[in-house]
């Protein structure tokens, strides 16, 4: 009930979203962007640095020529025949080999159903979109040429503003299962790359000409129906209501949106739900209880820790403390979660299912924002361990590489 009473209290604020002003960037701090971009200016940024700018603008120059994501390219029609309705299906569910045609299809958390991970669905191309509008806009911050925020733009068109292309603002349709028809809360989780990427790559690009009034005003709208829907909608209140990695998500999801449209208030209301979710998430140890049933029990105690110390750098853009809180009756927080992974980042047994190993790579981008607001040898050594072994990998994985260029780049103007 005190979950849904914030909700509640979330769309009577959003009223403010129609109002046009500059926004704050979500995740990035942008004096320290300002001060590496002066760096790389001149010339007196790290070697790694600007190899890793130049590695950027490399990358947006390839995205220039690629086509916009759009939802309507999807090859599965959605049980509303809309092309513009969102549709992802569940990665770990595959079909049920004991029925006619494998319906309803059934979980095994952990395997990855390629099926569920082609064109013929949206997930790819809202990471596609995503990842193009957060290169875009740094690329553009940097050099200023105004051709990376005239393809981003463009891009956040496509799928958020033009009617024919947009994305329908809701997630009714995100990780479905074949042969259940019943919306699913868990898809509320593909919606983290909007506040992750999209919001901060579109306030850097904002100052382009290509980036107008109008636009702004159209993008509000889609933020205001969306946050409309994870409040009141049933699949939304569920989500809402969910303590694992989910609902951790969902808490960012809210914050983020509403740090960006200076809703203190309601940013407050929801950092003191994560706190009091710590009582659940974790037990006397500091093992996250939901997260060590998975069959990828690190990889989930690190994607669940992922979420929380984003709500905490909202938290502390806000003035709200949380970094270092700790419950009053067992000191539960995000060190006592961190002080359980530790022994097993630093090659101790791990008594927990690990399908795919350790996953030490997804603890990297924890530790480097509490290592910036806690001082702890242990925290900082574990993390420089991690960022050797990768540095030392020749052809690095997609996300090693994210590691990599985050840490010498990017991560100097992250909050």
């Amino acid at each position: 009930m005190k979950q849904i009473l914030t909700l509640v209290v979330l769309c009577l604020s959003l009223n403010v979203m129609a109002n046009i002003k500059p926004k704050p960037l979500v995740q990035y701090d942008l004096e320290a962007l300002q001060l590496l971009k002066n760096q790389l200016q001149t010339k007196t940024a790290s070697a790694e640095a600007q190899k890793q700018y130049r590695k950027l603008l490399k990358k947006a120059d390839k995205i220039l020529d690629q086509d916009n994501p759009t939802v309507i390219d999807k090859e599965i029609a959605t049980p509303t025949k809309d092309k513009n309705d969102y549709l992802s299906i569940s990665r770990y569910w595959w079909p049920d080999e004991t029925k006619k045609k494998g319906l309803p299809w059934i979980r095994k958390d952990g395997d990855t159903n390629p099926d569920t991970q082609t064109d013929a669905v949206d997930r790819k191309r809202l990471s596609k979109m995503s990842g193009y509008v957060e290169t875009l806009g740094l690329a553009y911050f940097f050099s200023k040429d105004e051709k990376y925020a005239k393809k981003g733009i463009s891009v956040v068109k496509t799928w958020f503003l033009n009617d024919r292309t947009r994305m329908n603002p809701n997630l009714q349709f995100a990780q479905s299962v074949p042969g259940n028809p019943k919306s699913r809360r868990s898809g509320i989780l593909d919606g983290r790359d909007i506040p992750v990427k999209v919001l901060d790559g579109i306030t850097l690009m904002s100052s382009s000409k290509f980036w107008t009034e109008e636009s702004q005003q159209i993008l509000a709208q889609w933020l205001r129906d969306y946050m409309v829907w994870l409040a009141y909608s049933p699949t939304g209140k569920k989500g809402a209501q969910q303590v694992n990695n989910h609902g951790s998500w969902y808490n960012y999801q809210v914050a983020a949106l509403a740090y960006y449209n200076g809703d203190i208030g309601l940013v407050k209301k929801i950092v003191e739900k994560t706190k009091t979710m710590f009582d659940d998430q974790l037990d006397e140890n500091g093992g996250q209880t939901h997260e060590l049933e998975r069959t990828r029990s690190y990889f989930y105690s690190c994607f669940n820790l992922d979420a929380i110390t984003r709500v905490a750098i909202i938290a502390e853009k806000s003035g709200i403390p949380f970094w270092e809180y700790k419950s009053a009756d067992n000191g539960k927080g995000i060190e006592k979660a961190l002080d359980f992974l530790m022994p097993a980042a630093n090659g101790e047994k791990w008594d927990y299912p690990t399908k795919k190993g350790l996953e030490l790579t997804y603890l990297a981008p924890v530790l480097v924002r509490v290592n910036k607001r806690i001082d702890n040898p242990v925290y900082k050594a574990t993390f420089q361990k991690i960022y050797d072994k990768i540095a030392l990998i020749p052809e690095k994985s997609g996300k090693q590489k994210k590691i990599f260029r985050d840490f010498n780049f990017v991560n100097q103007g992250m909050y």
